[in-house]
C-alpha cells in the first residue's frame, strides 16, 4: 500500500466499446499499483451497459451520460455535472479525443487536467507531452507504432510491468473446446469484407478441420448479414457445423464462448478486443482506416493481417469507391494462418517463407504482439526489409520512448532494401533543413528574450523576431507537404508551440526556445538512426557482393 495520500482520478471515455476495454486496461494497471487512488470513469451509457460487470472491478464508481436524454432534456447535463462535482476531483484525464470530450472535460471541475480541453477562449489545451504525442500522430496520421492501451497507459502516467500488465484475464481455460469463433462485421463498411469471402473462409476452416465447429456471434444488427452468409449454397452441406449466435449473446456470454475457443478470427471491434481477456488465439483482418498497431488486441496471443494497399490505413473521411485493400487480402493466405494457429504454433518468419508462397505474402503485413520496454509492439513478421514508412514508424518509436519517457528501449533497426534506402536519403535532406529551422527559432527565441530583459526592450525588434518564428513555421508546413514521413515531428512541435507554458511574454517565450530545442534534439536523434540503418543496409549489400564474386 503507497503512503501516498488517496486522489480522485476521474477519466472520460464516451467513444465505443472497444475503446472503454483499451481503457480498461491501462486504468487496471495503474489500479494494481496505486489501490488506494479513488478512479471514476465518465462514459456514455450505451457502451457502459454491456461492459458493466467488468469496469466494475477496477472503477470505483461509474458516470455514464444518457444521449437521448441528453438531446430532449437540457436539464440532464446540468444534474450530470452537479453530481460530478459532488465527487472533488482531483485529477481529470480525457482519453476520448473527440470534440464532444473535449468540451465535456472543459466544464467538469477538477484541480489538475490532462488531455484535450476547451479554455474559456475556446482554444484548444493540451498540456501533458503523451496527450500531444497521441493528439499529433494517431488523430493526423498513420505513422504511431504504440498500441492504444500503452499510449492510455503512459498518459495516466505509468511504465509498462509485462509481469503484471500481461498476465490480467477475467476468464482463462486451458481445456479448449473444438470451436472458432467468428466476427465477420466490423462498425463501417470500409473494414468489412464482404459477406462472400467469410464464405470461403468458413467453408476452408470446415473442410480442414473436420472435427471443428464454427460458431458466428455478432449483434442484433447484424443478423440478416449474418444469414446472407450462411444461406450460400457452397456452406449448406455444412450448416450442421456452423452456430449462428448473432444477435444471441451478451458480452459475459461472449467471453465464456472466446475462454473456451481454440481461435477467434474477425475483424477489427469490440470483440476482437474482447479476446485480451481471455488470451484466446485471435486473428483479426484490418482493413480501411483500421491502424493495426494501434488496435490490435492486448495479449501475445494477438495476430493481424494488413493489406500492403497504398493508401491504407486511409481516414474515416475519405473518399473510397472501390476498396482495394479488401481484395488484396486473400481468404488462402487468412485460411493458412489460421490452421497454423489451431495447431497451437507460433508463426514467424520461418514458417512464412516455408509455407506461403511469394504471390500470397507480396499483398500483405502480417503483425504479431512482442514485449518491448515500451509495452507490446505489433511487430511484422513476414517481410524481410521495411519500407520506409514501417522504417520511420520503428524509429519514432524509439525516439519518443527516450525524449518522453526516458527510456532507452533495446530494439533491432529495420533492415531496408535499395529502394528504402533512396527515399530515406530523400528524407534525410529535409530532417537537416527542419533541423536548421529548429536552430533558427532558438536564436529568434533567444533574440527575442535578450530585448524582453535588456534595460529598454525595442518593441520593433521583438516584432521582426516574431515574423521570423512566424516565417519559420510557414517552412516547416511546406516541409511537411514535401516530406509526409516527418509529419510526427512537425505536427508534435507545432502542438507543443501551441500549447506553451508561461503565464507572461518572457516565461511564453522561454518555452519557445525550449520546444525549438527539443524539435531539434528530435532530428538530431532521427537523423543519427536513419544515418545507421543506411551504413548497416551498404555494409550488408558489401558482404553480399563480396560472397556473389567469390562463388563466381
Amino acid at each position: 500500500m503507497s503512503n501516498n495520500p488517496s486522489k480522485t482520478i476521474a477519466v472520460i471515455q464516451i467513444t465505443r466499446i472497444g475503446d472503454l476495454i483499451q481503457t480498461y486496461h491501462s486504468v487496471a494497471s495503474f489500479k494494481s499499483k496505486h489501490p488506494e487512488h479513488r478512479i471514476v470513469l465518465i462514459c456514455r451509457k450505451q457502451f457502459y451497459k454491456p461492459l458493466e460487470q467488468i469496469l466494475s472491478k477496477v472503477f470505483d464508481s461509474v458516470y455514464a451520460l444518457d444521449n437521448e436524454m441528453l438531446l430532449t432534456q437540457p436539464k440532464v447535463l446540468d444534474e450530470f455535472l452537479s453530481q460530478l462535482q459532488s465527487e472533488k476531483i482531483d485529477v481529470l484525464i480525457n482519453l476520448s479525443f473527440s470534440k464532444s470530450s473535449n468540451y465535456l472535460a472543459s466544464v467538469v471541475k477538477s484541480q489538475y487536467k490532462i488531455g484535450p480541453y476547451y479554455n474559456r477562449l475556446n482554444q484548444l489545451i493540451v498540456e501533458d507531452k503523451w496527450s500531444q504525442l497521441l493528439y499529433s500522430t494517431t488523430l493526423r496520421g498513420t505513422l504511431n507504432s504504440f498500441n492504444l492501451v500503452d499510449f492510455f497507459r503512459n498518459i495516466i502516467g505509468l511504465k509498462f510491468s509485462p509481469d503484471s500488465d500481461l498476465q490480467r484475464t477475467i476468464l482463462s481455460q486451458t481445456n479448449k473446446e473444438k470451436t472458432i469463433l467468428i466476427h465477420p462485421f466490423a462498425s463501417a463498411s470500409r473494414k468489412t469484407w464482404k459477406g462472400e469471402k467469410w464464405v470461403e473462409i468458413i467453408f476452408k476452416l470446415l473442410k480442414d478441420n473436420p472435427q471443428h465447429q464454427i460458431i458466428i456471434v455478432g449483434a442484433k444488427s447484424e443478423h440478416v448479414r449474418a444469414e446472407s452468409i450462411l444461406q450460400n449454397n457452397i456452406l449448406k452441406s455444412n450448416t450442421a457445423r456452423i452456430n449462428n449466435l448473432v444477435g444471441k449473446t451478451s458480452i459475459p456470454e461472449l467471453i465464456q464462448l472466446l475462454g473456451s475457443a481454440a481461435l477467434f478470427i474477425g475483424h477489427d471491434s469490440m470483440v476482437s478486443h474482447l479476446t485480451s481477456f481471455t488470451h484466446t488465439p485471435t486473428l483479426t483482418i484490418s482493413l480501411g482506416s483500421v491502424r493495426p498497431s494501434e488496435t490490435i488486441p492486448y495479449h501475445l496471443n494477438a495476430y493481424s493481417i494488413a493489406p500492403k494497399t497504398k493508401c491504407f490505413p486511409c481516414f474515416p473521411s475519405d473518399n473510397c469507391d472501390y476498396f482495394q485493400c479488401h481484395n488484396d487480402i486473400s481468404y488462402q493466405v487468412v485460411s493458412q494462418i489460421a490452421q497454423e494457429l489451431l495447431k497451437n504454433k507460433a508463426i514467424d518468419k520461418n514458417w512464412a517463407q516455408n509455407t506461403l508462397t511469394e504471390f500470397q505474402t507480396s499483398s500483405v503485413h502480417l503483425f504479431k504482439n512482442v514485449v518491448c520496454q515500451s509495452g507490446l509492439l505489433a511487430q511484422n513478421i513476414l517481410d524481410s526489409y521495411s519500407d520506409s514508412k514501417e522504417t520511420l514508424k520503428s524509429i519514432y518509436r524509439l525516439v519518443w520512448s527516450f525524449t518522453l519517457s526516458d527510456l532507452d528501449e533495446n530494439a533491432h533497426l529495420p533492415k531496408i532494401n535499395h529502394n528504402t534506402q533512396s527515399e530515406l536519403i530523400s528524407v534525410l535532406s529535409s530532417l537537416q533543413y527542419l533541423f536548421e529551422l529548429s536552430g533558427f527559432g532558438k536564436k529568434y527565441s533567444r533574440y527575442i528574450l535578450e530585448e524582453l530583459t535588456s534595460s529598454q526592450p525595442r518593441l520593433s525588434q521583438i516584432k521582426d523576431f516574431s515574423k521570423k518564428i512566424d516565417e519559420i513555421d510557414s517552412l516547416q508546413k511546406i516541409i511537411l507537404k514535401t516530406s509526409p514521413l516527418l509529419a510526427p515531428i512537425i505536427d508534435f512541435s507545432t502542438l507543443r508551440k501551441a500549447n506553451l507554458s508561461g503565464d507572461n511574454i518572457v516565461t511564453l517565450t522561454e518555452s519557445s526556445y525550449t520546444v525549438f530545442e527539443e524539435s531539434e534534439n528530435i532530428c538530431k536523434i532521427v537523423y543519427e538512426l536513419i544515418e545507421t540503418i543506411i551504413s548497416e543496409h551498404k555494409i550488408q549489400q558489401k558482404k553480399q557482393t563480396s560472397k556473389h564474386s567469390e562463388s563466381i
